[in-house]
């Protein structure tokens, strides 16, 4: 955020009260609504990149919830096929490649708060059934997690947007009124 300086003018004053130049990062000889007006806009400007990364954010937990809802979709259809009479024949082949797939998603997802994520596979080259329900459980947990962590993102990126959004308005008010004043000095000069 960029930061308005006053420093006295030598030797200035009009009607017993010392006259001030404005500095903005560099910018000498402003008056203060053009330095207020310089810094809303550089405050505007460092929003718009943090609400930029923000937005960047989203798309990459955006893209992780579809990734993690894909994987539960296929555990949940592998799980409903299989036979609820034989406990042994209830393994799930880990030759399916939808399942392989799903698996690699778990995989790249787990966080140490949810070692559960996972679908080990036996000697048999298979996932017992009891495994991937404790990863469907899993799975649901860590899709609520990002839903959550989602939607306070998308608070705080209202809220940047709003800041964002006062800020602009706030320095094209100030331009507005720095214009109006010149406009008034010059038509009283004629």
């Amino acid at each position: 955020m960029a930061l308005v300086e006053s420093v006295p003018i030598t030797g200035l004053s009009v009607y017993g009260v010392q006259q001030k130049d404005y500095t903005v990062e560099g910018v000498k000889n402003c008056d203060y609504t053009k330095a207020a007006s310089i810094a809303m806009f550089q405050e505007a400007n460092a929003i718009e990149a943090e609400t930029s990364a923000y937005a960047t954010v989203l798309q990459a937990r955006q893209k992780k919830l579809e990734e993690l809802e894909w994987a539960l979709s296929v555990i949940v259809k592998a799980v409903a096929t299989l036979k609820t009479k034989k406990q042994e024949s209830g393994d799930l082949s880990y030759a399916d490649p939808k399942l392989r797939k799903a698996s690699e998603i778990l995989d790249k997802y787990r966080r140490d708060t949810n070692a559960d994520l996972k679908l080990p596979v036996n000697d048999k080259n298979q996932v017992r059934r009891d495994d991937a329900t404790m990863a469907q459980s899993a799975l649901q947990y860590e899709i609520d997690y990002e839903t959550n962590e989602m939607q306070q993102d998308m608070v705080t990126m209202q809220s940047l947007i709003s800041k964002r959004d006062n800020s602009f308005s706030t320095a094209a008010s100030l331009v507005q009124k720095i214009n109006s004043t010149a406009s008034t000095l010059i038509g009283n000069m004629n």
